[in-house]
């Protein structure tokens, strides 16, 4: 029996975990595959010849990359692709985080009232809001759709769902307001709600992927602590 070991970019849930082994365990010759959420390593047993390009595709099937190095230095990608990781979501952080926040001072009933008047406008926040929803929002329809395509659910559903209908909701009541002409109550559009989601989901995970990092490298360090020899000491 041989073992495999690669990395595999973009696991941030425990059902990304699960469609991955999953899709793994479907290559031939693969008889175990195992997922560690916490560093992103996979490893697959294998009782003949393994064809690594099976493996890229079964990981790009349900959403996700496989990458290869060789055992020496599979350690330092792992390293380099999460500061890329990291990199990547700090600008999507940093975007959606500016943009979500113009978009609820010009929307929330208190806020509203100090606000800038084109902070205000509609248009302005559709724009705003649409630019969340598609740079900063990206990842998780990618995710959702994979999911979806092996009839799964995972957190990424939920928020692309959720952001989708209050953003969609909104932009037909900006570009059809004419729709909601009878209605008894007077109407607004929610862009604040799917920008906000959407900018603290990002702050939730580009925290999560820097604690990953950190805890890494606790543990390489840990590691470097182990004895290399030990003495055993028989009394006769």
């Amino acid at each position: 029996m041989k073992k495999i070991d690669f990395f595999i970019k973009g696991l941030h849930c425990a059902s990304c975990v699960y469609v991955n082994e999953e899709a793994l365990k479907k290559i031939p010759f693969v008889k175990k595959a195992f997922v560690n959420l916490a560093t992103g390593k996979a490893t697959i047993e294998v009782d003949g010849q393994v064809d690594l390009d099976l493996v890229k595709k079964a990981v790009a099937s349900v959403g996700y990359q496989a990458v290869f190095e060789k055992e020496k230095t599979l350690d330092e990608k792992i390293k380099q692709e999460k500061e890329q990781e990291l990199k990547k979501l700090k600008g999507k952080l940093f975007l959606s985080l500016i943009l979500a926040f113009f978009i609820l001072w010009g929307s929330f009933l208190i806020l509203m009232m100090t606000s800038p008047w084109f902070l205000q406008n509609y248009l302005f926040q559709f724009l705003a809001a649409s630019i969340v929803q598609i740079f900063g929002g990206w990842d998780f329809y990618r995710s959702a759709i994979s999911a979806l395509k092996h009839r799964l659910a995972n957190m990424d559903t939920l928020v692309a769902l959720g952001t989708n209908v209050s953003y969609l909701y909104s932009t037909v009541f900006v570009f059809f307001s004419n729709l909601f002409i009878n209605q008894e109550k007077e109407l607004m559009p929610y862009f604040d709600v799917s920008s906000t989601i959407i900018a603290l989901i990002l702050l939730g995970r580009y925290l999560e992927a820097k604690a990953k990092s950190q805890k890494s490298e606790a543990i390489k360090k840990l590691i470097g602590l182990q004895p290399k020899e030990a003495t055993l000491i028989i009394k006769n």
